[in-house]
C-alpha cells in the first residue's frame, strides 16, 4: 500500500526535524548527557511536529547507537519504535481513551521493568482529552513515576490541561512554521518524488498549511495525484479556491448598500446547494483578507488567495473603513456561530448581510464607535452634510444657512444660556413710588419690550433630538424626555435636572451640538438657553385691608362713652 507522503516523510532523527531548532538543540543536548526529563510536555498547534519530536525522544533514550545526542535510526529499538513492535513504547490516544480505567490500568503497568528497552515510554496524544477523574489518577505517578518511566505528553489546547499536571512537566511550546521553510521542504519532497511544483504553488501551500507541515504535505499529495506539475491553478482547484467570485460579488453588493441585489445573489448560492454556515465562514475569511490587505503595505504572505486577486482585494478594500471592516468581521463570526445552534441557517446569514448592508439599522457598541469615528473624520475635514431641505418649521423668520460645525468649540461670543436675553437700549419706565394710603391702587405690571414674544412650545424638539441622536447619542440621551420652547429668538430647554442645567450652562460643546441639530432640522441657526416659566404676578397685600382682616367682628366691638 502506497504511504501518504505525510507518513513517508516524517522525520527519523532530529537533524530532519524543520522549523523547530530551539527546541530540538535543547532534546538533543538532554540525551547526549543521558539526563532526559521524568515528563515532558509538547504544547501547539496541529502538524508542527509534536508527535514526531515524542517519537525521536522514545527512540533517543533508547537508541543502542546514539550519535550526538540523535537515535541512529538502524537498531532494533529504532526500527522497533518506527514499526511499532516494540513493546516498551506505548502511545495512547487521549481522545478514545480518556476514562479514568484507563489511566488506572496505565498506572498498574507502568511498575514493570521494561522488556528489551532501558525506558519504559508512554506517549500520551491529545491529553487535553483527559476528564478530570483521569487526570488525577495520571497525577500521583507523574509527580513521582518509576525510575523506568517518562511520560510524553501532547496537546492542542493547554488551556484545558490542569495547571497541577503542567507544573509537574518540562514544558516546549511548537511554534507554526515560516511559510519559507515549508515551502522548501515541500520543493525537496516534490524533488524526490519525481514530479515538478511551481515556486508559486508552493507558497501558496505553504500559507494555507498554516504553519503546519502535515497539512502542507497532505494537501501537495492530493495536487500531485492529478498531475505531474503542479502549479497554482491546480493547488487553488485542490484547496477549495476557484470560487472566490462569488465572495467578491456578494462583498460588492454590501459595500454599494444593495441589499435587493444581495439577496438574490444570496438566493441564487444557496439555491446551486452552498451551505449558510460555510458561506458565512468564506465570507468573515474573505472580509479578513480585506483587512490584511487595508492594514498591510505587502500582504502577500498572509493571505488565503491567488495571487491574481491581491490586486482585487486591494480595490474592493479601498471601499471600506477600517471599523467597518472590523464589526463586519465580528458580525460574520457570531452569524456562523449562531447558525451552529439554530435550524433557521439561511435566517440568520440573511440577517447579518442585512445588517451590512444597512448601517443604520446597526446596534451594540461597536456599532457607536463606527459612527463616531465617521464623525471625527467628517469633523477632521471640515465637511459636515447639508441640512435636508425642509420648509421652516416657524414662519416669519428669515431662513439662514446654517454654519459647518467645526472641529473645536468656537471662541465666538455669544449669549450665555444662564443670563436673561439683553434689554433693549433705551431705559424702561420706572413707576414712580406711590405713598402708603387707605385707598387700594391697582399696581400694573411693566410693559414688554415690543421685540420679546411670549414663549410657545417648540413643536420639532422630537425631531431635534433625533437627529443629535445621529452624531452625539450621549447629549441626546440627556435631553429625551424634555421640551422646548420659542420664544422668538431662541430655543427655551425645559430641563428639571440639575445636571443637565449644569452642562448646557458651562459647556460650549454641547451647546454647539444642540445648536447644530436644530440648525439640521429647522434649517435655520438659533440660540439656545434654559427655560424658566412665567411667575403670575401677585397683588400687594393692602396695609388698609391687612387692618380690616385683624379687627373682631362687628358685633363684639363695644363703645364706651
Amino acid at each position: 500500500m502506497r504511504q501518504a507522503l505525510y507518513r513517508l516523510y516524517r522525520p527519523r532523527t532530529f537533524e530532519e526535524v524543520v522549523g523547530q531548532e530551539p527546541i530540538v538543540t535543547v532534546l538533543k543536548n538532554e540525551m547526549r548527557q543521558g539526563q532526559p526529563s521524568h515528563a515532558y510536555l509538547f504544547v501547539g498547534s496541529r502538524g508542527t511536529g509534536k508527535t514526531t519530536c515524542a517519537k525521536l525522544v522514545a527512540k533517543a533514550v533508547n537508541c543502542l547507537d546514539l550519535r550526538d545526542g540523535s537515535p541512529c535510526g538502524e537498531c532494533a529499538v529504532c526500527r522497533g519504535v518506527d514499526d511499532g513492535s516494540l513493546l516498551d513504547v506505548v502511545e495512547i490516544d487521549a481522545a478514545s481513551n480518556n476514562g479514568v480505567d484507563s489511566i488506572r490500568d496505565l498506572r498498574s503497568e507502568a511498575v514493570f521493568t521494561p522488556a528489551v528497552a532501558r525506558y519504559r515510554v508512554y506517549i500520551i496524544d491529545e491529553v487535553h482529552m483527559l476528564s478530570t477523574s483521569a487526570f488525577n489518577a495520571l497525577l500521583k505517578i507523574l509527580e513521582e513515576p518509576p525510575e523506568h518511566v517518562i511520560f510524553i505528553l501532547a496537546t492542542t489546547e493547554i488551556q484545558k490541561v490542569l495547571p497541577t499536571i503542567i507544573s509537574r512537566c518540562q514544558r516546549f511550546d511548537f511554534q507554526r512554521i515560516e511559510s519559507e521553510i515549508i515551502a522548501r521542504r515541500l520543493a525537496e519532497v516534490a524533488g524526490r518524488e519525481g514530479f515538478s511544483l511551481d515556486g508559486d504553488a508552493a507558497s501558496l501551500i505553504a500559507r494555507l498549511s498554516d504553519g503546519g507541515m502535515r497539512d502542507a504535505l497532505s494537501l501537495l499529495d492530493v495536487c500531485a495525484a492529478n498531475t505531474d506539475a503542479v502549479t497554482v491553478e491546480t493547488v487553488a482547484a485542490a484547496a477549495g479556491l476557484a470560487g472566490s467570485a462569488h465572495l467578491m460579488e456578494l462583498t460588492g453588493r454590501i459595500l454599494a448598500g444593495d441589499t435587493q441585489g444581495m439577496l438574490e445573489a444570496l438566493s441564487a448560492l444557496i439555491q446551486k446547494g452552498m451551505e449558510p454556515q460555510r458561506l458565512a465562514e468564506q465570507l468573515a475569511a474573505h472580509y479578513r483578507n480585506l483587512m490584511l490587505a487595508k492594514t498591510l503595505e505587502h500582504p502577500e504572505r498572509l493571505l488565503d488567495c491567488l495571487p491574481t486577486e491581491i490586486e482585487t482585494l486591494r480595490a474592493q478594500a479601498g471601499e471600506i473603513a477600517l471599523p467597518d471592516l472590523l464589526q463586519s468581521i465580528t458580525a460574520l463570526q457570531d452569524a456562523a456561530a449562531r447558525m451552529s445552534r439554530s435550524t433557521a441557517k439561511r435566517a440568520e446569514l440573511e440577517l447579518a448581510l442585512v445588517t451590512l448592508c444597512e448601517p443604520a439599522v446597526r446596534t451594540g457598541y461597536q456599532a457607536l464607535l463606527t459612527r463616531i469615528e465617521r464623525l471625527e473624520a467628517a469633523l477632521r475635514r471640515g465637511a459636515l452634510p447639508a441640512p435636508r431641505p425642509e420648509e421652516p418649521v416657524l414662519s416669519g423668520e428669515a431662513k439662514a444657512t446654517p454654519a459647518p460645525l467645526p472641529a473645536s468649540p468656537p471662541k465666538a461670543p455669544e449669549i450665555s444660556p444662564s443670563e436673561p436675553p439683553p434689554l433693549p437700549d433705551e431705559p424702561l419706565p420706572v413707576p414712580a413710588e406711590t405713598p402708603v394710603a387707605f385707598l387700594r391702587q391697582e399696581t400694573k405690571p411693566a410693559a414688554k419690550p415690543a421685540h420679546a414674544q411670549e414663549a410657545q412650545p417648540f413643536r420639532p424638539w422630537p425631531q431635534v433630538i433625533d437627529q443629535l441622536s445621529s452624531f452625539n447619542s450621549s447629549i441626546a440621551g440627556m435631553l429625551r424626555g424634555t421640551k422646548a420652547y420659542f420664544d422668538g429668538r431662541r430655543i427655551l430647554i425645559d430641563v428639571s435636572n440639575p445636571v443637565v442645567l449644569e452642562m448646557l450652562k458651562g459647556n460650549d460643546y454641547t451647546r454647539q451640538q444642540i445648536k447644530h441639530a436644530i440648525s439640521e432640522v429647522t434649517g435655520q441657526n438659533y440660540g439656545i438657553g434654559p427655560y424658566r416659566p412665567p411667575v403670575e404676578a401677585k397683588d400687594e397685600a393692602d396695609p388698609l385691608e391687612q387692618l380690616i382682616s385683624s379687627l373682631p367682628p362687628a358685633e363684639n366691638i363695644t363703645i364706651e362713652r
